[in-house]
């Protein structure tokens, strides 16, 4: 077997063709690799595609195997408040929780949800260059619709997300559901920001407590993925049988529906629709 795969030819990402799937192996290793993103040219932050490695050989060492990134790094405790001050950093203490007893007006650049943000605490954060240095920093109290509502701006911005280690841009951050597989529950999770695109969404019951399933594009191999929340709360965020097509980005961890996957339980502040003029930025045709 590893005789054949060393005759193998050499396929670039540029090569790859959608048939090759799952009978690509890595030229060192021998385990399969799959490219990323699997359709489009490029990542929204415009990184060239490349090949993974499959998360069920991680077991297997690999010198190609790429390091995690870790992240934006300060020098000083200036540097980082400079860098929050002039919107190039910011830290997330939590999402919010609750939807705000106040009636707030949606602003002219968001076309869905009101975006509620307000200053949290002083917050340590572990973003200096040097080991185990941190920063007392302004944090924020914020949702996923104020991450939304200036995606074009946001997405070069970097992010330090509630437990976290290290300042991330948001292009980084986010995770397509299309590249997420059955593995992912066979890891240890926190929780992440995501988005998908909707293929339906409808109430499972009468009422507007009852489930509202909202199917979200996803590889076929994991069945289906499904965001699980009340019809009534899905109705404030503009979630309705109406929004097939649209973008939502949500923050939290992966669960199980039936054979396929799923995420519920959800705070007011970890989901949004992603305003239609951003479509193009995160998936484009």
């Amino acid at each position: 077997m590893t005789t054949t795969l060393k005759a193998s030819r050499r396929v670039t990402p540029d090569e790859y063709e959608e048939e090759m799937t799952g009978n690509l192996f890595c030229p060192c290793c021998y385990t399969n690799v799959e490219r990323t993103p699997k359709e489009k040219d490029l990542f929204i932050n415009r990184r060239d595609p490349f090949y993974r490695h499959l998360k069920r050989w991680q077991q297997v060492a690999c010198v190609l195997r790429a390091k995690k990134a870790e992240g934006k790094r300060y020098e000083s405790w200036e540097e980082a408040k400079r860098a929050i001050d002039h919107g190039h950093l910011t830290i997330v203490k939590e999402f919010l929780q609750s939807k705000p007893e106040i009636e707030l007006t949606p602003s002219g650049d968001y076309d869905e949800t009101p975006v509620e943000d307000v200053g949290g605490p002083l917050a340590w954060v572990p973003i200096g260059r040097h080991k185990g240095e941190t920063f007392e920093l302004p944090s924020k109290i914020t949702t996923v619709a104020g991450i939304c509502s200036n995606f074009e701006v946001n997405k070069d911005k970097y992010f330090f997300l509630p437990g976290a280690q290290h300042a991330v841009q948001l292009a980084e951050l986010i995770t397509n559901v299309t590249e997420l597989t059955s593995d992912i529950l066979n890891t240890e999770q926190m929780p992440r920001l995501y988005f998908g695109r909707i293929k339906r969404s409808w109430n499972k019951g009468a009422f507007s407590t009852s489930t509202r399933m909202t199917r979200i594009e996803c590889d076929p191999a994991i069945g289906d993925f499904t965001v699980k929340l009340p019809d009534g709360f899905c109705r404030d965020k503009s979630i309705n049988d109406d929004s097939t097509g649209r973008i939502v980005m949500f923050y939290g961890v992966i669960t199980t529906n039936g054979k396929g996957l799923a995420v519920d339980r959800l705070a007011w502040g970890e989901i949004a629709l992603v305003p239609s003029k951003y479509n193009d930025l995160l998936m484009p045709d």
